[in-house]
């Protein structure tokens, strides 16, 4: 029985100490990593100067809000975006590209990005291309429309130029609420009453358990009215396009690449490498790099370091929360998981 528990022991202390290097030697790698450039090195000659920066951007655009961040699967901050450009300053790049892939977001989130890019342009003369694989929708063609051209691979899904307010759900005399394993559920028969204390009109906009007015539906309408009128604005000065062939042709719908560029929604369909080689032809470029903004990926040991455990998922629940509750320009809640 000794001989059992000394060995056992010692295989213990075996694991322990094979578990500690291994945990030790990927937090030490993480901090080594953090410590590049946030560029790096992708293809090409490393010593050209015809620097071709590439970002990647992907999820729901919508203002930090100090949990957001670039490399947040979820979410493109406008903020974030700003110092990643200003950072580029010292690479002097020829061409950026941003590779994005998102459904769109809220509308001031979409507009500060649109104007980030706008302003960026202006004050260092750099070509800005967008380019999707995937889904450029509703306020993330909004951001895009700010790029000198528009890009798409084959099957991605562009368009979605349109407004979308907050859902109003109202339960009809509501009976009681449970939430269950198969989800929450109402019943509504006359039985639960709602009081609050409120002062203004209105102030309890949105309130479930009661109907919306005629004035307050119709001030809510123009209000997406108004944003409307300049995203078809803004698109239309920038595509070139007829207001009135974005409003009545193509109005809110979504489109396949191919005839998004057939409607002139974008310029071309290539995918992200044919792209690139496109650019060096038309710049005329001899030789040329690529540079790749650097992600940093956030292991579940250096969340647990920096008390960032869990925090994503917290996030993203802030996030739908601020999206329901907000005047959006995107495809659908159910398009971001919320």
């Amino acid at each position: 029985m000794a001989i059992f528990w000394n060995i056992f022991i010692k295989t213990i202390a075996i694991f322990f100490s094979v578990l500690f290097i291994v945990v030790l030697s990927i937090i030490l790698l993480s901090f080594i990593k953090d410590s590049n450039d946030k560029f790096i090195f992708l293809s090409g000659d490393e010593n050209s100067n015809n620097t071709i920066a590439l970002i990647e951007l992907s999820g729901v655009i919508i203002e930090n809000n100090g949990f957001s961040n670039l490399t947040n699967p979820f979410i493109i901050a406008p903020t974030k975006i700003k110092t990643i450009l200003e950072s580029l300053e010292d690479l002097s790049p020829k061409v950026i590209i941003f590779s994005i892939n998102s459904p769109g977001g809220t509308v001031s989130a979409s507009k500060n990005f649109y104007e980030i890019i706008t302003n960026f342009k202006k004050k260092y003369n750099i070509e800005v291309v967008f380019h999707t694989n995937e889904l450029l929708a509703s306020g993330a063609y909004w951001a895009a429309s700010s790029g000198d051209k528009i890009y798409a691979s084959y099957g991605s899904i562009i368009g979605s130029i349109g407004v979308k307010g907050p859902d109003w759900f109202f339960y009809d005399q509501p009976k009681s609420i449970s939430t269950g394993i198969f989800g929450n559920t109402i019943e509504t028969k006359k039985a639960i009453k709602v009081f609050s204390n409120k002062a203004g009109k209105s102030k309890d906009l949105l309130n479930p358990f009661r109907k919306p007015t005629d004035y307050e539906l119709e001030h809510l309408q123009s209000i997406v009215n108004e944003i409307y009128e300049d995203f078809v604005r803004i698109v239309s000065k920038e595509r070139k396009i007829e207001i009135n062939s974005l409003i009545d042709d193509i109005g809110a719908l979504i489109f396949s690449s191919n005839n998004a560029a057939k409607l002139h929604l974008i310029d071309e369909v290539f995918n992200l490498d044919d792209l690139i080689k496109e650019i060096v032809i038309q710049k005329k470029f001899e030789n040329y790099k690529v540079v790749k903004i650097y992600n940093k990926k956030n292991s579940i040991i250096r969340q647990i370091l920096e008390g960032n455990f869990n925090i994503s998922a917290l996030n993203m629940e802030k996030e739908c929360l601020s999206m329901r509750s907000s005047i959006v320009a995107i495809l659908s809640y159910q398009s971001t998981g919320c």
